[in-house]
């Protein structure tokens, strides 16, 4: 036979019950999910011969329970990825040679931010040795930053092992036919180039991961953002991966030292450097890997021709990479032009479901991607169970999670998009701003104790929970929203999210007239954790443009022994554990620090309409806008 002439492809054919289309980290992720509930699953993804990227997206944020438990990577996060600190964020360290920065908001992972250096181990903290179970608490409270090629490696080899998960990784999906009827089944159609095969599988669902390609998402209509993204705010990120960091690279520019004589350093933390218009990412990794990518805002667009001109050039303006980065360094550049997208469904009743970038995605601030994804997955799990194993399709839960999902995007969308217009630079927005964030991120504080005790004593498998499993489980497929968080779970979820984003608009309002009109404040620091959760907001009152007020508050749990005498509080006096007082915090930290915003809310009106009225007074001329007050030195 002639050599050159084509084959025609051999057709295969088979039944299966989940389909996932995308064999990235949250294909997989969700297929081993369903193994793991007894399911067979078919992955479909040409992984073999992908070109091998680093990706984005490596740091996570309180929500590493599903890759630990259903990806069974708790010794890899443990012993082999990066140790994260927490989230450093900064404004005012572009053009300088050294951190001197105007606001500083820091949230340490687990405790006091001063923990010294690299080597200091999560196992050696006071509340993970008194946790009862020790996976839990990891899944909870520690954090890791990954390389997102090795960690797929690992994920890849899990799946191959499963018996029931059959792993296309040398075909291409090339057409879904979602089913009429709910006794039919949908057909997914694939081609695989290597080994000259075409084929069909037939299945109850169908879960698109394919990424930023949105199959399902563009060929059943659910793109969603020509009708959300109308108030011209669209982001574009410009990212790189470097190697050969090391930690002498960052010292002494990059260490911050406390008043008491400790000390640590920002490139330990997931750091994010605000500037007018753009903020830029630092994530160190493991293998003297760093990642830096800077997100801007499309109608502020940085100097510079090409992507990869704008990328150095951005990254020139802030003097304190001096001698960590350069081009010679660079392994890896990417731009994603459009970073804003969202979908109006994310789990439909014809059984099939989109997850991660396939349906939505938004800012990388706070490092929300995978962990809403992880979130999401979980949901659309239980869906499919309750569907497939006990034949009964919960729709209440469906339109529940695509309503809490969607509002949840627009939530994490009005994070950042005030910050973007410059306000940023105002210390008191800075403070205001993300103390309103934190309030919603840890809304969910109990619902995400739950869940991720639920996914450590059960390993996913629903069939292996008891009584108070099957509470939490109930809990969580309610509470597991930022839109139904702990203080505001009796509303509906956009009432939640527009009161929200009213208040991040009413902020900005103030602070830009603040800063049209010259009036500063004075630089700020605040460092929170998860038993450290309140500001001491009391301490701006009085201060002076010139002053530095760090306003960190006090931790509610730590044993008297721990504590710096100054940090001792009235918590010591509770007739209770360290742990029972670490339960009581994560149940109120969240309303508390809700009550606080409002307080603070109350009182920036008031303020700023104090000022507005002697500004009448004076005449009402506008005075030219003046730069933050700042102190010599670092502290």
């Amino acid at each position: 036979m002639d050599s050159n002439v084509d084959l025609e492809p051999r057709t295969t054919g088979s039944q299966t019950d989940v389909v996932v289309v995308g064999a990235g980290m949250v294909g997989l992720l969700a297929a081993l999910s369903l193994a793991k509930r007894g399911m067979n699953v078919t992955v479909i993804d040409d992984v073999v011969n992908q070109k091998r990227s680093y990706k984005v997206g490596e740091s996570f944020l309180v929500s590493t329970g599903v890759p630990r438990v259903i990806g069974e990577l708790d010794d890899f996060l443990n012993d082999q990825c990066f140790v994260k600190l927490g989230v450093w964020f900064t404004y005012g360290v572009e053009g300088e040679r050294e951190f001197r920065p105007k606001s500083e908001w820091v949230v340490a992972a687990m405790s006091e931010f001063t923990l010294q250096e690299m080597s200091d181990d999560h196992r050696d903290h006071y509340l993970y040795k008194q946790a009862k179970n020790k996976l839990a608490f990891r899944a909870l409270a520690v954090d890791q930053q990954i390389c997102r090629p090795d960690t797929e490696d690992l994920l890849r080899k899990s799946v191959h092992s499963k018996p029931n998960i059959r792993f296309l990784d040398t075909a291409r999906v090339t057409d879904v036919e979602i089913a009429g009827s709910d006794t039919d089944a949908h057909l997914v159609t694939w081609t695989d180039h290597t080994a000259n095969t075409q084929g069909s599988v037939q299945a109850r669902w169908v879960i698109d991961c394919s990424g930023r390609s949105r199959m399902l998402a563009t060929k059943l209509g659910h793109r969603a953002e020509s009708r959300v993204l109308n108030d011209g705010f669209q982001t574009t990120a410009l990212w790189g991966q470097f190697s050969g960091i090391t930690d002498e690279m960052f010292e002494p520019v990059w260490r911050y030292n406390t008043e008491d004589g400790t000390s640590t350093r920002r490139d330990l933390f997931t750091l994010h450097l605000w500037g007018d218009g753009h903020w830029i990412w630092v994530i160190r990794l493991a293998g003297g890997r760093v990642s830096v990518g800077i997100t801007y805002d499309q109608r502020k667009l940085p100097k510079g021709g090409s992507p990869r001109e704008q990328f150095f050039a951005a990254l020139a303006g802030y003097p304190v990479f001096d001698g960590v980065l350069s081009e010679d360094n660079l392994l890896e550049f990417r731009m994603y032009r459009n970073v804003q997208h969202v979908t109006d469904t994310f789990v439909h009743p014809k059984r099939y479901a989109l997850i991660g970038d396939s349906s939505s995605i938004i800012d990388a601030y706070y490092s929300q991607g995978l962990g809403q994804s992880f979130q999401t997955m979980w949901h659309v799990s239980n869906i499919i169970e309750k569907d497939v194993r006990h034949t009964s399709l919960d729709t209440g839960y469906i339109d529940r999670v695509n309503k809490a999902t969607f509002e949840d995007w627009l939530i994490i969308r009005n994070f950042v998009r005030e910050k973007y217009t410059g306000v940023i630079a105002d210390p008191r927005f800075f403070l205001l701003s993300h103390l309103l964030d934190w309030a919603v991120i840890w809304s969910t504080g109990t619902a995400r104790y739950r869940w991720t005790n639920w996914l450590a004593a059960t390993g996913g498998d629903p069939s292996k929970e008891d009584a108070a499993g099957r509470r939490a489980r109930k809990f969580c497929e309610t509470h597991l929203f930022y839109s139904k968080g702990q203080p505001w779970h009796w509303l509906p979820e956009q009432a939640v999210r527009r009161r929200l984003e009213r208040f991040q608009t009413k902020l900005g309002e103030r602070a830009r007239w603040r800063i049209e009109h010259g009036i500063t404040g004075p630089t700020v620091f605040c460092q929170l954790s998860l038993t450290r959760c309140l500001p001491s907001m009391w301490r701006l009152l009085g201060k002076t443009d010139s002053a530095r007020v760090e306003v960190s508050g006090p931790d509610f749990v730590a044993p008297r022994k721990l504590r710096k005498p100054w940090a001792r509080s009235w918590v010591n006096a509770l007739p209770l554990t360290a742990s029972q007082r670490f339960l009581l915090v994560l149940k109120l930290r969240a309303p508390l620090l809700a009550t606080l915003f409002l307080a603070c809310y109350a009182l920036d009106a008031a303020d700023t309409a104090r000022l507005k009225g002697l500004h009448l007074l004076r005449g009402g001329r506008r005075k030219t806008p003046t730069t933050l007050s700042t102190t010599k030195g670092d502290r």
